[in-house]
């Protein structure tokens, strides 16, 4: 069996706790995969380690990114049987979405995985999930890019954990793998983008709510995109009393005056009955992302954007893996 690589992140997998206080150790690395042998019995596993980057996840940004997308292509990943990145819990969704994306044509299995505790903590379960991925990958049974958290996930589906008990959940349901039979997670697919690009353009999100003031909105950064959410039934507040203020429609008129591509994520899709709130968005063009979560349109249009090599309609539009439902 080849060796599987592993990058570490940082995150709380490793990190350590004390005076109540949790930091990151480079240490935990070596004492994660100690830890493994030790309680695995599996000594025939052989381990090639790196760390591009060690944070705690919540201050992730792009050169974070960056630095994980140059490190994975620095490798020939043929030479693995597959890869496991270590990583916070905080942004795992995101970093998961952006890896099935770029590398969506994978020969060998690649994993993300993290922890709810530190490793000497008492009810930590990230050396279940480390050991879990391992298990995928020396299963030899699917390749792409999972995420592995108490469960196996499609990378690209995974939302964030809830803030009372810390758990995961799916776009689409809680197994995360609706529509998606096994003989075509068994193959590589074709590749659509070199994934060694630079992120630098920026993508502002907006999530709608009760008597929300666009006035409060700042274009003059001049985002690549605007990504807007919508309320679970497709909507979201398009009465133009108050001045327009609180308008969906005032604010994609603003963007369309600036150039400024406006997506909404959230619509149904197909030829599913519409809100009549949202029938004068429709007449205006705006552009639509349907049957996708909100953290996997955010990732595709970050990385529409900030790459030249297809028409970023492409790079939206096409499932690159399994994120549409």
């Amino acid at each position: 069996m080849k060796p599987i690589l592993v990058l570490f992140t940082g995150g709380t997998i490793a990190s350590v706790s004390s005076g109540g206080v949790i930091s990151p150790d480079k240490g935990r690395g070596d004492y994660l995969l100690d830890l493994y042998r030790k309680t695995s019995g599996d000594n025939d596993t052989q381990f090639e380690t790196a760390s591009p980057v060690h944070i705690l996840s919540e201050n992730l940004c792009f050169d974070d990114w960056n630095a994980l997308i140059k490190a994975l292509c620095s490798y020939t990943l043929d030479d693995y049987s597959g890869v496991i990145i270590t990583h916070g819990s905080d942004t795992l969704a995101y970093t998961s979405a952006l890896v099935g994306m770029l590398f969506r044509h994978t020969p060998v299995p690649i994993i993300i995985t993290a922890a709810n505790k530190p490793l000497d903590v008492k009810g930590t379960n990230g050396l279940f999930n480390f050991s879990s991925a391992v298990q995928l990958i020396r299963e030899h049974r699917y390749i792409g890019v999972f995420t592995v958290y108490e469960k196996v996930c499609l990378s690209t589906r995974l939302l964030p954990a809830d803030t009372a008990l810390d758990r995961f959940s799916c776009y689409g349901g809680e197994e995360g793998f609706e529509g998606v039979s096994e003989f075509r997670l068994d193959k590589p697919r074709e590749r659509l983008l070199d994934p060694d690009i630079t992120l630098k353009n920026d993508v502002l999100v907006v999530h709608p709510y009760p008597n929300f003031n666009y006035n409060s909105l700042s274009l003059t950064s001049r985002p690549a995109a605007v990504l807007h959410t919508l309320y679970h039934s497709g909507t979201a507040c398009t009465d133009l009393t108050h001045g327009g203020e609180r308008s969906l429609i005032s604010f994609a008129k603003k963007c369309k005056a600036l150039d400024i591509p406006l997506f909404l994520c959230g619509t149904k899709g197909g030829k599913a009955d519409i809100y009549e709130s949202m029938g004068e968005i429709r007449e205006l063009g705006v552009n639509t992302i349907d049957r996708i979560s909100d953290v996997a349109a955010y990732v595709k249009l970050v990385i529409a954007y900030n790459q030249q090599q297809v028409n970023p309609a492409r790079v939206i539009y096409t499932n690159l893996f399994f994120e549409f439902l």
